[in-house]
C-alpha cells in the first residue's frame, strides 16, 4: 500500500506538469485488483513509467487539474474548489461557458459547464442548437456528496475535449452535441467533510454525505420536490429539455470484480421508445465497446441475494432520478462506480464510462431524437384518446436468462461480515433486473383538482405540467368522472422523505357532474408529454403518488379522494380559455 501511495504522488506531480491523459489509463487501469491466473502483477513503478512514456508534451496549468489529481487521488473538492475549477475551464476555451442550475438550501451555487460549438450559454441556445440537430446530453454527479468520482471525472473530461476538440471522438461529440455538466450537485452536503461518512471505500480520506442540508436524500426528492436542489434540476428538464441524463453514483454494495455498474430506467410506464434504446441498443453496446477500448469490464448494477443465487437490481420507484428521467421521456442511464476499489480508479472508470455514453449518443444521433420525440408523441396522443392501460405498481421480475458475475471467493471477518478473499470466483445466478406491472389505472382525459389545494398544484407546475383553470366555454357542460373513495390508509415512514408516506387503496365510482366555473377547478390534461408523469403524481394507488403526501391528514378513509378523473368531456374543458 505504501508504494502504491508513493506511486499516485509521483503521478500526481507529473500530472502537475503535463495533461491527465486518457490514452495511458486504458492501459493500465481499471481492471480487477488482481490479475487474473497465469498473468503478470502490473506493478505501480509500471504505471508511473506507462504514465510517464505516454503522456504528451503539452503542460496543464496547476488551475486546470482537479484536487483529487493534486493530492494524487487521496482528497476530494470542496464546493470552492469546483466552481473555481469550472471557471477556470470556461476560460481556457471559446467552447465553454458557466451557468447556473439554481442554488442549495444554504446558498450556495450548483454550477453548470456547458460546451459546445458553436458556443451555448443558456437554455435558449441550447433549444436552438437541439433544432438544428444537435442533441443535448446532461451529466451530474455528487447527488450524494460521499459518493465523489463524478465530481473529479467531469471536469477532467471537460478539461481533455477542451484541451483537443478535434482528437479522437471529441469533434464527433461537438458536431452532434451539446454537453452540460453538473459536477456538484449536493453541494451543502459536500462541504460536510468527515473520514468515516462512507465506510468501507477505498478513498479519498474524507468526503461529504448522504443528505442535503435539510436532511433529505436527493435522489428520493424527485416526485414531491422538496428540496430547491431537486427543484432547481426539475426546472432545468423542463426549460433545458436534455435528451439524455447521465445520473453518477458510487456503491458500496455486493462483493464483485466490476469497477463500475450501471443501469437504464426501471420503471416500465414510461414512454417506451427511450426505454427501449438505452436497454436493448446503448447500454449494451457500450459495455462491450468500454471492455474493448479501454479494458474497464462494467455489469448491470444490482446485487446478490437469495445466498447469492440471484443478482437484483434496484427500485422502479419514480422518486428515483432515474426512473423519474425515464417517466418525463428522457433516455437516463445511472452509473455506479465501486466503492472497493481505489478512488482513482473509480474515477477513471467513470469518466471513461460517460466517454463511450458521448460516443455511442454522436454516432446515433438520429436514433436517440427519434426515440425521445416519439415517446413525447406517444404519450401526447394517448393523452388525447384517453383509456389505455397505465401501470402503477410493479414488481421486480426474472430475465429469461440467467447471467455469469465476475464476484470473489468470500470469507467473514472479525465482524461476521463478508470479506474477499484473493481467489476470483465466477458465479452463475438468476438475474432480477426488471420491473413488471401488479396494478394498472386506465389513462383518463385529464384530472380535475380543486384549487384550494396550492400545495399540490405548485408541485404540478414545478415539474412542468401544464394546467388550467375550468373555461368559461365548458361551464355548465356535462362530464364524465370517475371518483375515488378511500377505503384504507395506512401510514410509512422514511426519515429522508420527512414524513410518513401513506399507502391507499381506493374505489372509483362514475359520476356525470355539470360543472361550474365558481366552484374552482384546475383542469390538468394527460395530452402533454408529461402526462404518464401526471397519472403517476395524482392517482391515490400508484407507488409514489404525490397527492397522498401533500394531502396528509386531509385524507381520510371512507371520504371521497378530492382530485377527479375526467372518462370524456367536451373539448372546451380540456383547452386553455375554452
Amino acid at each position: 500500500m505504501a508504494s502504491d501511495r508513493a506511486a499516485a504522488g509521483v503521478v500526481a506531480d507529473a500530472r502537475a506538469a503535463r495533461p491527465c491523459q486518457r490514452r495511458p489509463r486504458r492501459v493500465t487501469l481499471g481492471r480487477s485488483d488482481d490479475p487474473p491466473p497465469g498473468a503478470a502483477a502490473v506493478t505501480p513503478l509500471v504505471f508511473v513509467l506507462t504514465f510517464l512514456l505516454l503522456a504528451q508534451e503539452s503542460p496543464v496549468s496547476e488551475e486546470l487539474l482537479t484536487v483529487a489529481e493534486r493530492s494524487g487521488f487521496t482528497q476530494t473538492a470542496r464546493h470552492a474548489d469546483v466552481v473555481a475549477l469550472l471557471d477556470a475551464l470556461a476560460g481556457s476555451s471559446r467552447l465553454a461557458s458557466r451557468a447556473r442550475l439554481g442554488s442549495s438550501s444554504e446558498g450556495r451555487e450548483l454550477p453548470l459547464l456547458i460546451i459546445a460549438d458553436p458556443p451555448v450559454s443558456d437554455s435558449a441556445g441550447a433549444r436552438a442548437a437541439v433544432a438544428s440537430g444537435k442533441l443535448l446530453v446532461l451529466a451530474f454527479a455528487n447527488i450524494h456528496a460521499g459518493e465523489v468520482c463524478g465530481k473529479a471525472a467531469l471536469p477532467m473530461l471537460a478539461r481533455e475535449l477542451l484541451a483537443s476538440p478535434d482528437a479522437d471522438d471529441h469533434r464527433a461529440w461537438l458536431d452532434g452535441l451539446v454537453l452540460v455538466l453538473a459536477p456538484i450537485y449536493n453541494a451543502d452536503g459536500n462541504e460536510r467533510f468527515a473520514p468515516d461518512n462512507r465506510p468501507g471505500q477505498d478513498g479519498p480520506e474524507q468526503m461529504g454525505v448522504r443528505p442535503n442540508a435539510m436532511g433529505l436524500d436527493l435522489n428520493r426528492d424527485y416526485m414531491k420536490l422538496e428540496a430547491p436542489e431537486t427543484r432547481a434540476m426539475v426546472r432545468f428538464l423542463h426549460a433545458w429539455e436534455p435528451q439524455l441524463v447521465i445520473d453518477l453514483h458510487t456503491t458500496n454494495g455486493s462483493l464483485h470484480r466490476y469497477d463500475l455498474t450501471w443501469s437504464p430506467p426501471l420503471n416500465p410506464a414510461g414512454p417506451a421508445a427511450p426505454l427501449a434504446l438505452v436497454r436493448e441498443r446503448m447500454l449494451p453496446q457500450v459495455r462491450r465497446d468500454l471492455a474493448a477500448r479501454a479494458g474497464i469490464d462494467t455489469f448491470p448494477y444490482g446485487n446478490f441475494a437469495d445466498d447469492h443465487e440471484r443478482w437484483e437490481t434496484y427500485s422502479s420507484l419514480p422518486r428515483f432520478g432515474a426512473q423519474y428521467h425515464g417517466l418525463r421521456g428522457h433516455l437516463s442511464v445511472l452509473s455506479e462506480a465501486y466503492s472497493k476499489v481505489s478512488f482513482e480508479r473509480r474515477v477513471v472508470a467513470t469518466q471513461e464510462f460517460v466517454s463511450e455514453l458521448l460516443t455511442w449518443t454522436a454516432n446515433h444521433l438520429d436514433e436517440v431524437r427519434d426515440a425521445y420525440t416519439q415517446g413525447r408523441y406517444d404519450t401526447l396522443a394517448r393523452g388525447a384518446r384517453g383509456g389505455d392501460l397505465v401501470a402503477i405498481r410493479h414488481e421486480l421480475a426474472r430475465a429469461p436468462f440467467d447471467v455469469t458475475v465476475k464476484a470473489w471467493v468470500e470469507t467473514l471477518d472479525a465482524r461476521g461480515e463478508a470479506a474477499r478473499t484473493d481467489e476470483p470466483l465466477e458465479r452463475r445466478v438468476q438475474h432480477w433486473d426488471h420491473f413488471e406491472p401488479t396494478a394498472f389505472v386506465r389513462r383518463p382525459r385529464a384530472y380535475l383538482v380543486p384549487a384550494s389545494q396550492t400545495a399540490l398544484l405548485e408541485v404540478l407546475a414545478l415539474h412542468g405540467i401544464a394546467s388550467h383553470a375550468l373555461p368559461e366555454a365548458a361551464a355548465g357542460a356535462e362530464v364524465e368522472l370517475e371518483v375515488y373513495r378511500l377505503d384504507t390508509l395506512s401510514a410509512g415512514a422514511d426519515a429522508y422523505l420527512g414524513h410518513g408516506t401513506p399507502e391507499v387503496s381506493a374505489t372509483p365510482r362514475r359520476e356525470t357532474r355539470h360543472l361550474n366555473v365558481e366552484a374552482g377547478w384546475v383542469v390538468v390534461p394527460t395530452a402533454q408529454a408529461l402526462g404518464t408523469l401526471v397519472v403517476h403524481l395524482l392517482e391515490p394507488e400508484a407507488e409514489d403518488a404525490l397527492a397522498p403526501v401533500l394531502l396528509g391528514e386531509q385524507l381520510q378513509a371512507g371520504s371521497d379522494y378530492a382530485v377527479l378523473r375526467v372518462i370524456s368531456a367536451p373539448a372546451a374543458l380540456l383547452t386553455p380559455g375554452g
